[in-house]
């Protein structure tokens, strides 16, 4: 029985038009009525996603969020932080160094969550956009190992971000955990820190077997949720690496795929 479910947003829950079709609402409504802890799994800080958690009506004492790609997990209703994980300064002046050979853009989140970046750029405009934000400017050249962060990221072009992903995976994968959120986003984190392990550490913190855990999502930073759930759902348009982990493939987020699988696995 599916007790606790976990969904991602762009390209998820949401449609191209970062909306929320009826039918996922009442599919999640339903869920909750039936008991189920429904999580918004996202990449996002919190201002980018409270006023969808809002809309959901996802906002009481027995709601979760799971935010930054799991480098931290809020109860929502008490504002509560309950799990977090970090990476430090001298990485990030590290990466910059490297974005500045590859030619790539990047910015980071510090530990209070406020957005950092050497320089303005289309890309970092689209993070202030769609989480409501303000990026700083800041000289990367002057971070440190005492500087806290959530993440840092490599924000580019499609075609900029697919040559430099298999680059930093190879160079990082030991020390850091490195995950493509969108095809102008390559995030860098904490080693343990990813949607999987952020499901993993929520459902024993609700006292939830795994096995009656359900994730939805469409993109490689998806990938652990869906690996470490119970039941593990790839959207009809994610990733192409993504099918490959999937138990199930439900329809795309614009036919409310979200609904479409959780109505099959809340009713079995």
């Amino acid at each position: 029985m599916i007790k606790l479910i976990t969904i991602d947003l762009d390209g998820t829950l949401f449609d191209n038009e970062k909306k929320i079709s009826k039918e996922n609402k009442e599919a999640i409504k339903k869920a909750k009525e039936n008991g189920i802890y429904v999580v918004i799994a996202t990449g996002r800080p919190y201002n980018g996603v409270i006023d969808t958690l809002k809309e959901l009506n996802l906002t009481s004492i027995n709601d979760y969020v799971i935010l930054y790609n799991g480098g931290k997990i809020l109860n929502v209703g008490k504002n509560e932080l309950i799990h977090s994980t970090l990476i430090d300064g001298d990485f990030v002046k590290e990466l910059y160094k490297k974005s500045i050979i590859e030619n790539v853009n990047i910015h980071a989140f510090k530990e209070n969550e406020e957005l950092i970046t050497p320089k303005k750029n289309p890309y970092t405009l689209v993070e202030e956009t769609i989480n409501k934000i303000d990026a700083s400017l800041y000289d990367f050249n002057n971070l440190g190992k005492d500087d806290k962060f959530i993440k840092a990221m490599i924000v580019d072009s499609d075609e900029n971000i697919s040559r430099v992903t298999p680059k930093f995976k190879e160079e990082y994968k030991n020390e850091y955990s490195v995950l493509r959120s969108s095809k102008i986003f390559l995030e860098f984190l904490n080693k343990k820190t990813n949607k999987g392990t952020a499901l993993n550490f929520l459902a024993n913190y609700l006292n939830i077997d795994i096995s009656n855990t359900l994730a939805i999502g469409d993109a490689d930073n998806d990938i652990p949720m869906i690996q470490n759930a119970g039941i593990g759902v790839a959207m009809q348009n994610s990733f192409n690496e993504v099918f490959k982990y999937a138990d199930f493939i439900t329809k795309s987020n614009l036919e409310s795929g979200v609904a479409f699988a959780i109505n099959k696995f809340i009713d079995e």
